[in-house]
């Protein structure tokens, strides 16, 4: 059975042309040895200079953005067309056969509000992965925006850590890749956690060492361990090739979570 690989693609490798061209070449490689890979990207500065724009406030809570309507309108032109497209045509210019899609595309990501604090930012409730499943088959690489549907059929923003966390957990995946712009996970004194389980995470959490965006994205590793996913990795994005280094040189580049 072939490898599968969840990634979430956001940060510095997104956004430095010289990493985002390494990255896409690992993708390339991985594909061509038959390795199934999917992509969730992110955009959050995309979203923010769009909002800036069209004069609209960004505003966070604890690393999630607090989306209106008039926000919500704005994330999914951006997210399903600007970056979504963007991103497949980078990764097309190195050979990957990627298909752009969204969490609303073939039912795959319906959520729901759990904190109306938050607007219209959703959680998770379940997944279909058809369509995934289809495109994987097919030889594609499915790279996806992470805007899901409501049960009215409305959008709601998904934070892309959770989003990936999600989706590689319904796939069962071997491994589920968070692409981060720091390090790792980093302690009270600012040094590299090379592994971390739920016990020790949430203790980081509680004592404000975790914080911010890197909350979901350690929440998304231990959702997808619990759904089934075979290991998590937070990986440091700021070296070309990481991934590749990972997967294939086992390179300890990053905070491994375990459940």
């Amino acid at each position: 059975m072939p490898q599968t690989v969840v990634i979430k693609f956001g940060g510095h490798a997104m956004d430095k042309e010289a990493l985002c061209a390494a990255f896409a070449g690992d993708l390339a490689r991985l594909t061509r040895e038959g390795t199934r890979c999917v992509v969730v990207h992110g955009g959050g500065p995309q979203i923010s200079a769009m909002l800036e724009r069209l004069h609209i406030e960004s505003r966070f809570e604890n690393g999630l953005r607090v989306t209106d309507e008039a926000t919500m309108q704005a994330v999914e032109m951006v997210l399903c067309g600007q970056v979504n497209k963007d991103v497949v045509r980078r990764f097309a210019g190195h050979g990957v056969r990627a298909a752009g899609i969204s969490g609303r595309d073939g039912g795959l990501l319906l959520a729901s509000v759990r904190n109306p604090a938050l607007g219209r930012v959703g959680e998770v409730d379940r997944v279909d992965a058809a369509l995934v499943e289809c495109l994987l088959a097919g030889g594609f690489v499915p790279v996806v925006a992470p805007v899901a549907s409501d049960a009215d059929g409305q959008p709601l923003n998904i934070n892309a850590d959770t989003a990936a966390g999600a989706l590689a957990g319904a796939l069962r995946a071997d491994c589920f890749v968070l692409i981060s712009d720091v390090p790792g996970v980093l302690d009270a004194d600012k040094q590299l956690v090379p592994a971390l389980n739920r016990a020790r995470s949430e203790a980081l959490v509680a004592e404000g060492v975790i914080n911010g965006g890197m909350i979901p994205k350690v929440r998304s590793c231990l959702h997808a361990l619990d759904a089934g996913c075979g290991s998590a990795l937070i990986l440091d994005g700021r070296q070309p090739s990481s991934l590749w280094r990972y997967l294939r040189e086992d390179a300890p580049l990053g905070t491994v979570v375990t459940a």
